[in-house]
């Protein structure tokens, strides 16, 4: 045998593969998907009601509190983008299909919910507000989904089984 061939065997990671197959690590992945795609959805389904009733206080919160120079189109950008990549995402999360795109997604707008709107900067009374162990979490799970994908109990793995392997 070459040395390269050893070298090779030596340094290829054995524990990925094993993880990506293993039915625990699965179900792991499962539970992770049905908990965050849970929360994505109910987070986000303000997003199929009317904008009046959330208006004055998206207008307050984005100009008074935050300071945005223009707190309706901010307010928009909320309502719109967040709350509808939180409840598509959920769903596509959920399901196991397209796992990785809407993840990360979630993964983004958690971060910016987390810095943005969870942390308090005057510290009046903690760093962190009550939301902000929700969103972390979110924010944590979606990472991991982000980088193991969905697992073998997903749609993914039906539909794209052997075409894209990251690891």
């Amino acid at each position: 045998m070459s040395v390269y061939y050893k070298l090779t065997q030596l340094l290829k990671p054995k524990t990925m593969k094993g993880i990506r197959n293993n039915i625990m690590w699965s179900t792991y992945l499962l539970f992770i998907r049905v908990w965050l795609g849970y929360a994505m959805v109910t987070g986000g389904q303000s997003v199929l009601t009317v904008f009046g009733v959330d208006r004055e206080f998206f207008e307050d919160w984005f100009g008074r509190e935050l300071g945005f120079p223009a707190p309706l189109l901010m307010a928009f950008l909320a309502k719109f983008l967040a709350k509808g990549t939180e409840f598509t995402g959920g769903i596509f999360v959920c399901l196991g299909i397209f796992t990785r795109i809407s993840s990360s997604l979630i993964a983004f707008v958690m971060l910016i919910a987390t810095l943005v709107a969870n942390i308090d900067y005057q510290m009046q009374e903690h760093l962190l507000k009550e939301d902000a162990f929700v969103t972390i979490s979110c924010f944590l799970f979606a990472c991991l989904l982000t980088i193991n994908g969905a697992g073998i109990y997903s749609l993914d793995n039906i539909i794209f089984r052997k075409k894209f392997k990251l690891i």
